[in-house]
């Protein structure tokens, strides 16, 4: 192992020799500098310090009088898992500042685990403007990289919501497209990022283990440019665009949210990100169950906001009597019942009867009603939040929706309220309370979470965004019937996460609304794509969708379950191309909607709707796995389902040509077995293995879903 000579060296825990090594920090008394390193050359983290930002400043902690090591006893900051080696703790402990008595670094180690776990505290003797703190920053590069510059692959997740996220190269960090922020920012990872080598089957992962304070950033830059091989990684608990600051008063002490520091070998980068998506959500959710609704309906991708009570009924009873018995059950109402956005009385011209109505009429059918709500949302001429215009929260970056921007358009002419006001909490569940128990639904979509989220100007200057959203959210759901199933929509990942059972995972994928009553089919396009993760974003359409959600399976029953957006089997598509959205949300095992103007759809369409050995597919409940997430496709093509009982082979030609290609059952589909009766689950049609390959002559814009049956 590469060792540095400035270092007195420390060996926290011994190295597992049989699987992944456990980290080391390596350390020198008196300096706050350190480095973490795992048993192998490259497996490195080098010179790094904290930095806290004090009164808009960025501050080295050796600006303290007193820093020290120290290994002492502690209790735990994650939750107990698999790994079961001795833990160990260390602490950096930094004491005498003008401002600060004491601010510490805790390290918990574990002998025989890959990866650490790490937060901060500090606490102020006199009151000051805290902007965030970076557990480890460096002036210069601090990972060095062996290999050729497509060897290593980023994946950062974003901080608005998951399907936001970046697969990108190293190099691309220096491009002017991530400099102008069409990688949605993607040198940073807010919650979770990884460093992958998916040749040498290894990762660097880097993720958070709670979210109560801010969350948590990891910035990667290239410190010298186009030498891709020298990387510099920062760790920062901190307000997404350092807008936000919070007072930090005398004798208060502020705790920073845990995250996990790994470095897994010997493993393909696919399972290491499924194990880091499960240790986060052992950590998140503490046990807290989660429930799927039943495959159903969502009004908003026909309808908009201009749904009303007829064309809502007609589509219940529809789906009454032509799906029901195929296992459609969820009937859910959209946007739109409302008089104004941000508003929550019923808007009677369009719903005569009132959401009661609608209610009990879908229940009486045996279906199940869903609605949609925003829980931060309100509107400036609400009659209670207009009385109280501290209660709104005041950003300090006004969004604009651009032209043709459905997904921002949704939040024109409203406003949010503010959770860090103590009336908030109480006045947002009383609402909340009173709708559920009106209206009777057992399934909610809560959108517009990230609105509560905004940096801004709050009525309490010492609570985060974070602090303030986890806060309202909690006291709304404790305010709930505890078999209420809920999943949120847009927003950051880890508040309050043990209050949903689903998150979104799924852009927009549509311009909501059909054309016309002369060609009623929801307003959805393919896409386009060009092979390769080095293109830019796409136009709205399944292509986008696809990409955006492929990254996102370790979510699901770890984090969440996962709630992508609604498929289609529109005449907008070609009839393969509604069977590749259809097969593609399938296979994710999670929330199984769709968004047709049901009633409108031809016989042919209508029929996919009732394959059910695609809607089995589904309710099997677990995430196909993109095996060629990491090799540099733009769109990961081979997905691998597997439970105890079936192994699911799906390949997506995504490409606007046709495609013959042969698979190496070992290297593509990681098979270890050759002996299978393969049936493709739409067409019925048996395949043959030879010399342990199969050959698949593919045209463009399909999906052969292929069923490997042990012989």
């Amino acid at each position: 192992m590469k060792r540095l000579g400035i270092f007195t060296l420390l060996m926290v825990i011994t190295a597992n020799l049989i699987a992944n090594s456990s980290p080391q920090i390596i350390y020198k008394d008196n300096d706050a500098s350190y480095s973490i390193q795992w048993n192998n050359q490259f497996a490195q983290i080098n010179n790094i310090s904290p930095e806290i930002e004090i009164n808009d400043k960025w501050v080295s902690v050796s600006e303290f009088k007193s820093i020290k090591w120290v290994k002492k006893e502690g209790t735990r900051l994650s939750e107990p898992n698999n790994y079961t080696g001795k833990v160990e703790y260390l602490y950096l402990i930094c004491e005498n500042h003008p401002l600060i008595s004491n601010f510490t670094i805790k390290f918990e180690l574990m002998d025989g685990r890959p990866y650490l776990v790490m937060n901060s505290s500090l606490t102020a003797t006199e009151k000051f403007k805290l902007g965030g703190i970076r557990l480890f920053n460096s002036t210069k590069e601090n990972v060095v990289l062996p290999g050729n510059s497509k060897d290593w692959l980023l994946f950062n997740e974003s901080a608005s919501a998951p399907h936001t996220g970046a697969i990108m190269y190293p190099y691309q960090l220096n491009t002017k497209v991530a400099k102008s922020g069409s990688f949605s920012k993607a040198h940073t990872g807010v919650w979770l990022s990884m460093l992958v080598n998916n040749k040498k089957n290894c990762a660097f992962s880097f993720a958070s283990i709670s979210s109560e304070l801010w969350p948590n950033n990891f910035k990667w830059e290239l410190p010298v440019e186009n030498d891709f091989n020298k990387l510099k990684i920062s760790a920062r608990s901190g307000a997404i665009f350092e807008r936000e600051k919070i007072w930090v008063t005398a004798g208060n002490t502020i705790t920073t949210d845990a995250f996990l520091v790994g470095y897994w070998e010997n493993q393909r980068p696919t399972k290491i990100l499924l194990e880091t998506g499960k240790i986060m959500g052992e950590n998140v959710r503490k046990g807290k169950p989660m429930h799927c609704p039943e495959p159903g309906w969502s009004s908003w991708h026909t309808y908009g906001r201009y749904i009303t009570e007829k064309e809502f009924l007609t589509s219940a009873d529809f789906i009454n009597k032509n799906l029901k018995e195929y296992g459609w059950k969820q009937v859910q109402i959209d946007g739109g019942w409302w008089t104004n956005p941000g508003l929550y009385k019923v808007n009677d011209s369009l719903f005569p009867h009132g959401i009661r109505y609608l209610s009990n009429y879908v229940t009486d059918l045996g279906l199940d009603f869903g609605l949609h709500v925003s829980p931060f949302r309100t509107n400036p001429t609400d009659p209670i939040t207009a009385q109280h215009p501290d209660w709104i929260l005041k950003p300090v970056l006004s969004k604009k929706a651009a032209k043709g921007d459905d997904e921002m358009e949704t939040t024109t002419g409203t406003v949010y309220v503010d959770g860090s006001h103590p009336s908030v909490p109480g006045f947002s569940a009383a609402r909340y309370q009173q709708i559920v128990e009106g209206y009777r639904p057992s399934f909610m979509k809560w959108d517009h979470t990230y609105g509560g989220l905004e940096e801004g100007k709050r009525y309490d200057s010492t609570m985060t965004f974070m602090q303030a959203h986890n806060k309202t959210i909690r006291a709304i759901r404790s305010a709930l019937p505890e078999n209420l199933m809920v999943t949120r929509s847009m927003g950051y990942v880890f508040g309050a996460l043990e209050c949903y059972d689903a998150m979104r995972i799924g852009n927009d994928i549509n311009h909501p609304g059909y054309k016309s009553e002369s060609e009623p089919y929801t307003n959805i396009t393919y896409g386009k794509t060009l092979g390769t993760i080095e293109d830019g974003q796409v136009e709205k359409g399944l292509i986008r969708f696809a990409r955006a959600v492929s990254q996102n399976y370790y979510i699901h029953k770890n984090i969440a379950i996962c709630d992508p957006d609604a498929f289609f089997v529109s005449p907008q598509y070609t009839l393969d191309e509604a069977k590749c959205h259809m097969t593609l949300e399938a296979i994710m095992g999670g929330l199984f909607f769709f968004g047709d103007k049901v009633e409108s759809l031809p016989a042919e369409r209508l029929e996919l709707l009732k394959n059910r050995d695609i809607i089995a597919v589904n309710k099997l409940g677990v995430h196909a796995i993109p095996l060629d997430l990491f090799t540099g496709v733009d769109i990961p093509t081979i997905w691998k389902l597997e439970t105890k009982d079936r192994l699911i082979i799906t390949i997506f030609n995504w490409l606007d040509t046709d495609v013959t290609k042969t698979y190496n059952l070992k290297t593509d589909f990681e098979l270890n077995n050759s002996k299978y009766k393969l049936t493709e689950i739409w067409t019925k049609q048996n395949f043959s293995i030879a010399s342990d390959k199969l050959t698949l002559i593919q045209p463009h814009h399909t999906v052969k879903i292929i069923e490997f049956q042990k012989l």
